[in-house]
């Protein structure tokens, strides 16, 4: 498990330590150096300024000034998730399509590369979630962003894609819902080479399974309505990277308003607190229902990172600290799979995943509605596949689940 592992930087060498302490990290509040326990809530739109030198200060970027830009509580939310992804700086979002927007528009369509101030080239994963797909294909082009969508986890693809006007490459370090794993390394070093930002959606790994930073990236997003959180009770996005990277990030939250609420942030704190425990139990149990999947009549397919007949799973081996907490597989068809849906008992029928409670998908219907079904086909997308978000149950409670539900 990830949660013992070194991870670089900071007083606590593991994951799990660190993941208590920086979202419990506060500064000191009297005289005596006494500071709160938990994280303090500030929640407030705006602050008030002893006179006007002070306010000056704010306006200039020396102070809080207004929620939108800044606030200390979803400042330390940030700060927390960069001390796990080993960074220099973070930022909080409402949400994670909101984190996911503002890095890649800051980075596509900044800068003079080959001397063009306009919208920029993305080199994208096949297979990235359905939101970030409809993204880059609706809105890119408005803005002057083009996309090619390639196979992410053969580099020699994604390098013959690369061109004068490519700006960026985004990947997920694990699909959605295939679960393929990129090749990280190749990917960082490719991006430092063609200099082109490497950005990373690593919502499904978390800090506990991988750190995409150590291997090149140059930003790292987070959905941390799922794992980083974990009850399902919040919405919102985080990034990290380096403070030149963030600084040009920021701009765009700024401008497009897509702030964290304080109270989210303050949430999801708590929730970061037992991040590495949750997900030691859900990986292990995916792994366990992975492998019985396999075995249960009905099933035709499991796709899961950690089993060797994966595509993936040398990489996966390498790259993870386990095969992950989420389980896609493939039944008959789509009656097939919308009567196990119906079916079950234990597991809740509702969309997201990382939460406590196991959560099924079926992406044709949810997370890729918006992909025309031709191109679901190319992607291995199958109108019978479904995606099983693992939480923290009894396992054979949901191995006994999955079985009735099959009949």
């Amino acid at each position: 498990m990830a949660s013992s592992r070194p991870a670089a930087g900071g007083p606590f060498p593991r994951l799990d330590t660190r993941a208590v302490h920086a979202a419990s990290a506060s500064p000191p509040l009297g005289a005596a150096g006494e500071s709160p326990h938990a994280a303090p809530l500030y929640q407030t739109a705006n602050f008030t300024y002893p006179d006007s030198a002070a306010a000056d200060r704010a306006a200039a970027g020396g102070a809080y000034l207004y929620s939108r830009d800044a606030n200390p509580t979803t400042d330390a939310l940030a700060r927390a998730l960069a001390d796990l992804e080993g960074g220099a700086a973070g930022l909080s979002f409402a949400s994670g399509m909101a984190a996911i927007a503002s890095a890649v528009f800051a980075f596509a369509t900044d800068g003079d590369k080959g001397g063009d101030k306009g919208g920029g080239e993305v080199i994208a994963s096949e297979g990235l979630y359905g939101g970030s797909t409809e993204l880059l294909a609706e809105l890119g082009p408005r803005h002057g962003v083009h996309t090619r969508f390639v196979p992410a986890w053969d580099v020699d693809t994604v390098r013959a894609a690369l061109g004068p006007r490519t700006r960026v490459i985004l990947i997920e370090t694990i699909t959605n819902p295939l679960l393929r794993v990129a090749d990280l390394p190749a990917l960082g070093a490719l991006a430092a080479e063609r200099g082109v930002a490497l950005i990373v959606d690593s919502t499904f790994a978390t800090p506990c399974l991988c750190r995409p930073l150590s291997h090149g990236a140059t930003v790292v997003a987070h959905s941390i309505s799922k794992y980083v959180s974990g009850h399902g009770d919040l919405i919102g996005g985080v990034t990290v990277g380096s403070a030149e990277a963030m600084s040009r990030v920021r701009r765009y939250r700024l401008l497009l308003g897509g702030m964290m609420d304080p109270f989210c942030a303050w949430l999801a704190l708590r929730g970061l607190r037992t991040m590495p425990l949750r997900v030691e139990r859900q990986c292990k149990s995916a792994a366990y229902l992975a492998d019985r999947l396999a075995a249960m009549p009905g099933v035709v397919r499991v796709h899961y990172p950690g089993r060797a007949d994966h595509p993936d799973s040398a990489r996966a081996r390498e790259l993870l600290a386990t095969g992950g907490a989420m389980v896609s597989f493939e039944l008959a068809g789509a009656a097939a799979a919308r009567r196990l849906y119906d079916r079950l008992r234990v597991v809740a029928r509702a969309a997201s995943l990382g939460e406590v409670s196991s959560l099924p998908t079926h992406p044709a219907s949810f997370s890729h509605r918006g992909v025309s079904a031709g191109e679901r086909a190319r992607l291995g997308i199958t109108d019978g596949l479904l995606r099983l978000s693992v939480g923290i149950e009894a396992v054979e409670d949901l191995e006994d689940d999955l079985r009735q539900a099959l009949g």
